[in-house]
């Protein structure tokens, strides 16, 4: 797109462009163009300083503020050669600046050359997406599925808000009637954060055994992460394990939400509030533990705090969060676990990831 007030300048740089097989949009001023941006896209834009209406730096900035447009390279063109004013037009956003009178050899090395890295970029950002895609398809795969463990009697929900989330789940079978399920989630929202998990995951087919206690387990967790965690990762997590023969669960919670019981045909929700020290952090970490009886039927819900740290809930998320699986109780747990999450969320968008564990005794 070509965007200047005088007639001859625009037909002049028309015809550069054109002759070298680019197509040409014209705006004569900022209206115009913004008009035309918006409309079509341009891949480039070549921007006069001064228009009739308003600043084209202005203007340039206000494209770069817009999602749409934002990625546009913009080129300046201007007679004015000052360098106060070129560098006006840089911190707008604007990555190149061409005085007048035009060459046109020189300008069509510049548009290509602006082009070329804008293509570069896209096809970087398409490899990195990608990328993306096949990381989350491999971290998810880290996490059974109900349908894998029938015995297990579990669903889940899980929501990822980044394209590889630091969120994660586990359910192991350490014995015949007794199967562990653990909750964590990995501090920051960045993608190496994520990669943690799948150590994690490592870690607990290490140590997850009968020969464990859950609180030795996340204490050996512990340990190890301590040796190879960068400074800033750690993990909240909140581990349960439950033996359907003994009717026991063992619970403990390393800095993680608290779980939700829910006795068989019981109406409340009863929060298992526990203390304990993150995973990763302190060498001397204490994990308490909680031990009771259960009943078959009995509902066990472990979450992470995406779900109950939803913008603008503030503490209302996790009242909100109760009163939804108070009144869900009764339903199997395959269409509790989704209208759960859908009630507890109530519209609002998460930003954060967010697993939902339900487990049937």
């Amino acid at each position: 797109m070509v965007v200047d007030d005088d007639q001859v300048t625009t037909r002049t740089l028309q015809g550069i462009m054109q002759n070298a097989g680019f197509r040409t949009v014209c705006a004569h001023d900022v209206s115009g163009a913004a008009a035309l941006a918006e409309a079509q896209t341009p891949d480039l834009i070549l921007l006069d300083v001064h228009l009739p209406d308003g600043s084209g730096i202005d203007f340039c900035r206000r494209l770069h503020s817009r999602a749409s447009t934002s990625e546009i390279p913009i080129l300046f063109i201007s007679a004015n050669d000052d360098v106060t004013l070129k560098i006006a037009g840089f911190d707008a956003g604007g990555v190149d600046y061409i005085t007048k009178p035009l060459v046109s050899v020189e300008i069509l090395a510049r548009v290509r050359t602006h082009l070329r890295l804008r293509q570069a970029y896209q096809r970087l950002s398409e490899l990195q997406a990608e990328r993306l895609r096949s990381l989350k398809v491999s971290q998810q795969a880290l996490m059974p599925q109900p349908q894998d463990y029938p015995e297990a009697r579990f669903q889940v929900a899980l929501q990822q808000v980044l394209p590889a989330g630091g969120d994660f789940y586990d359910v192991i079978s350490v014995g015949d009637g007794i199967t562990d399920y653990v909750v964590a989630d990995a501090s920051g929202h960045d993608l190496g954060s994520s990669i943690w998990t799948a150590t994690l995951k490592a870690l607990l087919a290490e140590y997850a055994t009968p020969l464990n206690t859950p609180q030795e387990i996340c204490r050996a967790i512990n340990k190890a992460l301590l040796r190879i965690l960068p400074e800033g990762i750690y993990f909240t997590a909140v581990y349960a394990r439950l033996n359907r023969r003994r009717k026991q669960l063992t619970l403990v919670n390393a800095g993680h939400p608290p779980a939700f019981w829910i006795l068989q045909g019981k109406s409340e929700v009863t929060v298992l509030e526990q203390d304990g020290d993150v995973i990763g952090i302190f060498p001397d970490a204490v994990y308490n533990v909680l031990e009771m009886r259960v009943r078959p039927g009995d509902y066990l819900f472990l979450y992470s705090d995406g779900l109950v740290e939803l913008e603008g809930l503030g503490p209302a998320g996790a009242r909100r969060l109760e009163e939804a699986c108070l009144q869900h109780r009764n339903l199997p747990l395959e269409e509790a676990v989704p209208r759960i999450v859908r009630e507890a969320c109530g519209g609002a968008v998460p930003s954060d990831d967010i697993v939902f564990l339900g487990i049937c005794v």
